[in-house]
């Protein structure tokens, strides 16, 4: 049996103890704030990454803009004759002001949407309906998705349950990947520039499926998971972030995000994001 002596002898003074946990509690605090500095270059690069896209869609989203507020001049217009006359038509007229004013919601909305993606905010959580998401942003590019001389298609699956997840990065998913894909078809010179946006479940009740496919040039089989490495990029002006970021943003929701050959060409885009609950708020 150890003597009373030998215990004491064996303890840490109390000066060594209160120095091991300062020290774990320093440790502590370094690890969480440069976890904190690291969500911050994250949060940044998202950003860099969703302002640069829309840059390149100036003309496009320009454009999109432009479409509902000519045709609000025109109803202002018309609306304006049926009432000049010597006997108005107030009721003509009337149903002028209502087309009028209804370019002009979509036009405020067009601009909401670009405001959302382009403005910078810390990342929440809410419930989305996926194809409703979706074709937020198909509305938005759909001008440089013509311009390209590609059509797009959507196959939607109905019923789907929503998902938990911040509606600025989900978007931003859903931008970047039709975005890679039109610039992909650009340069196609032989046979139809297709592009589908489709949503499905994984596993009933469990896992949404979004892909987009496209039927551009391909990916090289070697290079696939390249794609996803920051800075790597086939693009001569890209900066080689966008599926890097993509990749994370999909990840930090829970699912997963790959690439793969498009049959009989092309490329093939698909992630998964786990269901919301249908309690969770």
């Amino acid at each position: 049996m150890l003597s009373k002596e030998k215990l004491r002898d064996d303890r840490l003074p109390l000066t060594d103890v209160a120095a091991e946990r300062g020290f774990c509690d320093q440790s502590h605090f370094e690890r969480e704030r440069a976890e904190e500095a690291f969500r911050e270059v994250q949060m940044e690069l998202a950003h860099a990454n969703r302002v640069a896209t829309m840059g390149q869609l100036t003309a496009s989203i320009a454009h999109e803009v432009k479409q509902p507020l000519a045709a609000a001049a025109a109803d202002g217009k018309a609306g304006l004759n049926w009432l000049s006359r010597s006997a108005p038509e107030i009721e003509e007229a009337k149903e002028c002001v209502e087309y009028s004013l209804k370019n002009i919601e979509r036009a405020v909305q067009i601009i909401e949407r670009i405001h959302q993606l382009a403005r910078k905010t810390s990342p929440g959580r809410q419930r989305l309906e996926v194809n409703e998401t979706i074709v937020e942003v198909i509305e938005l590019v759909r001008g440089e998705i013509l311009k390209n001389g590609v059509t797009i298609r959507t196959e939607l699956a109905d019923c789907l349950p929503p998902i938990q997840g911040d509606r600025v990065q989900f978007q931003q998913v859903i931008l970047n990947l039709i975005i890679n894909s039109v610039q992909a078809m650009s340069n196609v010179n032989d046979g139809k520039r297709e592009l589908v946006v489709g949503t499905g479940l994984l596993k009933p009740g469990e896992a949404v499926q979004v892909t987009v496919r496209d039927s551009g040039p391909g990916l090289s089989v070697e290079n696939i998971e390249r794609l996803f490495q920051p800075f790597y990029t086939t693009k001569p002006d890209g900066m080689g972030m966008g599926l890097s970021i993509c990749r994370k943003i999909i990840e930090d929701h829970g699912g997963r995000l790959w690439a793969s050959a498009n049959v009989p060409c092309g490329a093939m885009f698909q992630f998964t994001l786990p269901a919301s609950p249908y309690n969770a708020p």
